[in-house]
């Protein structure tokens, strides 16, 4: 269990987040946040438990896909047999509200939840985290009625659902979605094909659809569409128009049924208001942006792990691979990817979860209670403020960098397992396979860089490095002081880099995956000196990533500050050589 429940996560759960604030402003006076990080870890030991019991299974059905069979889809028997033993342990829609019969946990616990579970299995984990997802955009913006129907339902694993965005037309553009949304006596009708819906043969579908009333006005833009819950079964149980098409062919995650979806006329009832569809379902994508990086996060670990557990054991020239110096400082390489990645990720998640709570206490002070001072609560909001323009700068630089460091792992572990590797059946390839697709659902590593660009554009840049200046400006420690200024003067070069970018929109698009490296070095160093000063066995991993990366952050700022839009015409002549 301790490699699903690793240091790390202990660490965090004990020392690395502000826990009482955090309960305190959830729940009000009644807290006990030691009850409560009790209760947490005991969730984590359940999830860490049956991840490492069903591993095995699940690593060995690999290769069974789910299946079609008479318009429903089968998943395959380890698939159906886990997700049963997580019902069981009441671990499928983890942020259901306590009210409405689930655990409402916290975005780190539950994106924990998904790493481990990504570990195992990646396309278990693509099932699982849906549930997550859609449950809490009802629980968001649906009706008191909707959630008292279909919160319960989620909670306990009677019903699953999936989100319905792509069609054949729209794939991350979504002003070109075409499926409409017809009001008809009171009801509405949904008519429309969806492609790649992943877990789509599920009972509840939130789709993304245009109102028919402005359809011809709103076309090509995200204005007019609304997000309609659409059930399979109506409420009388006949079928509700809702036919599962066809199941694709993937390269990897294939216990994950990966489905085209035709709706004919099925009955669909609004979530949140009409027209408004874009921003529900944009809070449903940037939650799932974070659960993908934390997919990203459990593939990379598996793959590090088998890749140390092979490097050990395999004796080449008289010693094990693992100790020669080109694949120990792979192994570095690697493991310092996987640890940045994972330290951008729990930073988001933190945030996340501070603001949730901040969410609640300022809830129950504008319904009347005197818990704080009209003071007190400005300053909460000014806090809520600042988090939220560091939350949509961190969630896709999170997601960009632990899918992209899956990919490169998994690739690594590839490499040190040699010949062995490239074989079909090897575990390695398996969960390499599993990693691409994260580069690519719920925005790929380019459109993560294009959002994270548009945030710096719109000043996140300045809050963010404020409050992560003032961080690294508190450590006591010389050590940690000798590397914090390192990163400050990081900082000082990204600022002055940053500033030509913005001055050309067309260059800062193609600089803008250099310009997100950067920044995410060094917020993930700050993150991990934070950790060092915790726990002083990851000095070192603090002090090779601060090394390695503030020398490739010289460069890569260097190049933006010197180059210029004149790059796209030379690319273009570049590509004209082989067209």
């Amino acid at each position: 269990m301790r490699a699903y429940l690793n240091d790390v996560v202990l660490l965090y759960l004990d020392e690395m987040i502000d826990w009482e604030n955090y309960f305190h402003w959830r729940r009000g006076e009644q807290a006990d946040a030691d009850v409560d990080r009790a209760a947490m870890r005991e969730v984590l030991e359940t999830a860490a438990q049956i991840c490492e019991e069903q591993e095995p299974k699940l690593r060995a059905g690999w290769e069974q896909c789910a299946r079609l069979e008479n318009g429903n889809v089968v998943y395959p028997p380890h698939i159906a047999e886990t997700l049963d033993k997580l019902k069981q342990a009441g671990l499928i829609s983890f942020g259901v509200e306590e009210q409405y019969g689930g655990f409402e946990l916290p975005a780190f616990v539950a994106n924990v939840i998904l790493q481990m579970v990504a570990r195992a299995d990646a396309g278990l984990m693509t099932i699982l985290g849906l549930q997550a997802g859609v449950a809490e955009d009802i629980q968001r913006y649906g009706s008191e009625e909707m959630k008292r129907e279909y919160l319960p339902r989620f909670a306990s694993g009677e019903v699953m659902g999936a989100m319905d965005l792509t069609e054949p037309q729209a794939g991350s553009d979504l002003g070109a979605i075409q499926t409409r949304a017809t009001s008809e006596n009171g009801k509405t009708f949904v008519d429309g094909n969806k492609i790649f819906i992943t877990n789509g043969g599920c009972e509840i579908h939130l789709v993304l659809a245009r109102d028919a009333e402005t359809f011809d006005q709103s076309k090509g833009t995200t204005k007019g569409l609304s997000l309609y819950l659409v059930p399979r079964t109506q409420k009388d149980g006949k079928p509700n128009g809702v036919t599962v098409t066809r199941l694709e062919e993937k390269l990897g995650i294939h216990g994950s049924p990966t489905a085209a979806i035709q709706f004919e006329h099925a009955e669909g009832f609004l979530v949140g208001e009409r027209g408004q569809g874009f921003t529900a379902m944009l809070s449903l994508m940037n939650n799932a942006r974070l659960g993908v990086a934390a997919q990203g996060v459990g593939i990379a670990e598996a793959a590090l792990d088998v890749a140390i557990r092979y490097a050990r054991t395999r004796v080449q020239f008289g010693q094990p691979i693992a100790e020669q110096p080109l694949m120990k400082s792979r192994l570095a390489r690697m493991t310092m990817e996987l640890e940045g990645s994972r330290a951008l990720l729990y930073r988001a998640c933190a945030l996340t979860d501070q603001n949730r709570a901040i969410e609640a206490v300022l809830a129950r002070i504008a319904s009347g209670s005197k818990e704080m001072s009209e003071a007190q609560a400005a300053e909460l909001q000014t806090l809520y403020e600042r988090n939220e323009t560091r939350i949509r700068l961190l969630t896709p630089l999170a997601k960009y960098m632990g899918t992209e460091a899956a990919d490169s792992i998994s690739r690594d572990a590839i490499q040190i397992h040699g010949g062995l590797g490239f074989m079909a059946e090897s575990e390695v390839a398996k969960l390499h396979n599993d990693a691409i697709i994260t580069t690519i659902y719920e925005g790929t590593s380019e459109i993560q860089v294009s959002f994270a660009l548009k945030e710096i554009g719109k000043g996140a840049l300045g809050v963010v490095f404020e409050i992560l200046e003032a961080e690294l400006k508190s450590f006591e420690d010389p050590r940690l002081a000798e590397l914090a200024d390192k990163v400050l003067a990081g900082m000082k070069q990204i600022l002055g880099a940053a500033g030509a970018l913005l001055a050309d929109f067309k260059y800062a698009m193609m600089s803008a995956q250099s310009l997100a490296e950067v920044v995410a070095s060094v917020l993930a160093a700050g993150e991990l000196l934070k950790q060092a000063k915790a726990d002083p066995r990851r000095f070192d991993l603090a002090a090779t990533w601060i090394d390695r990366r503030m020398v490739d952050l010289e460069g890569r700022c260097k190049r933006i500050k010197t180059g210029t839009v004149a790059h796209l015409d030379r690319c273009a002549a570049v590509i004209d050589l082989v067209d």
